[in-house]
Order: structure tokens, then C-alpha cells, then sequence
């Protein structure tokens, strides 16, 4: 698949994201610095660009930690899927 422009990888983490950018920056677990220069690579690159935001709109959380009922939830479960399912039924 040929893609002509960079794809946004969004984020939460301020100081992460900083990270990505950096080239000069030092992380102290290996498996970070690993992760970490892969991305600042694809940044190089122009491949992908980092861009932050509010944890409270990071639909990403309903995939990576447990989320307890109620709006919050909701909220994510609705900005998934209001392409996919009729209005009404969120």
C-alpha cells in the first residue's frame, strides 16, 4: 500500500512524545529505548508524526487498560463506533 502522506500516532504521555522527537534524549529500560528508536526513526523519515492528545478523549485507553462503566466509557465506545452503528442506538 502506497501511502503519500505521514500517519499521526496519538498520544497522552507529554514527556513520551517529547522522547520521539528528541534523537538526543537517553531512556533507562531497554525495551523502551528499542520501542523509542523505531518511532524517532519513522519520524526521521516522515513516515509517521507524533502529536498529543487529552487523555480524556484517547479512545486508545479502551484498548490498552480497564476502564470502570459509565460515561467515560460510553463516550469511547460511541466515538468507535458512530461510523458503524444508527445513531440512536448509542
Amino acid at each position: 500500500i502506497n501511502v503519500d502522506e505521514p500517519t499521526f500516532i496519538y498520544g497522552d504521555n507529554k514527556s513520551v512524545l517529547a522522547n520521539t522527537a528528541n534523537p538526543g534524549s537517553t531512556l533507562k529500560k531497554k525495551s523502551a529505548a528499542v520501542a523509542y528508536h523505531f518511532v524517532r526513526d519513522g519520524c526521521a523519515r516522515d513516515e509517521w508524526r507524533t502529536s498529543y492528545i487529552n487523555t480524556h478523549l484517547n479512545v486508545a485507553d479502551l484498548f490498552t487498560k480497564p476502564l470502570p462503566s459509565g460515561e467515560k466509557r460510553w463516550r469511547f465506545v460511541g466515538m468507535l463506533l458512530h461510523h458503524v452503528v444508527p445513531k440512536q442506538y448509542l
